[in-house]
């Protein structure tokens, strides 16, 4: 827990270190641009996300759905718009992953995971994780098709 609170410590001045080299690098004036646009994007991506996970979560309480996986989207987005506002670089890096979480989860919103109501069941069993589902086999394409002779 100590170096969890040492790092949020430290955060302000590493961010503020590397707007000082980024500002020496291409400038006061597109550091300053790059510190507005990236709070402007991240409120945006804050505002989208939020309110369509709320959308969301409002039709899937309706259909009485597990709302899992909407959440998770909508938490990945805002994560990211909030990183984004935070100024600084280390921030605006950390936001990527959680964009790219948030785009890959929000197409999956409609679909329940495993374990979770509407979802498939897990459970344990001689220490294995078994997930329920039907499966199907699939065929094999270099086989030759079965030859068939219909009667009328």
């Amino acid at each position: 827990m100590p170096i969890f609170r040492l790092t949020l410590l430290a955060l302000p001045f590493l961010e503020l270190a590397s707007l000082i080299m980024l500002g020496q690098h291409i400038g006061v004036g597109w550091t300053i641009l790059w510190v507005i646009a990236s709070g402007f994007l991240g409120l945006l991506i804050m505002q989208s996300h939020g309110g369509h996970a709320i959308q969301r979560l409002q039709q899937q309480m309706q259909r009485n759905q597990a709302p899992f996986a909407t959440l998770r989207a909508g938490m990945w987005g805002v994560l990211a718009g909030l990183l984004l506002m935070v100024p600084g670089l280390i921030t605006d890096a950390a936001a990527v992953p959680c964009l790219i979480l948030a785009l890959v989860n929000r197409g999956r919103a409609d679909q329940p995971g495993p374990g979770e109501p509407g979802g498939p069941k897990v459970y344990r069993r001689d220490g294995e994780t078994i997930i329920e589902g039907e499966w199907e086999e699939e065929p094999d394409p270099e086989a030759a098709p079965k030859k068939r002779i219909d009667h009328q």
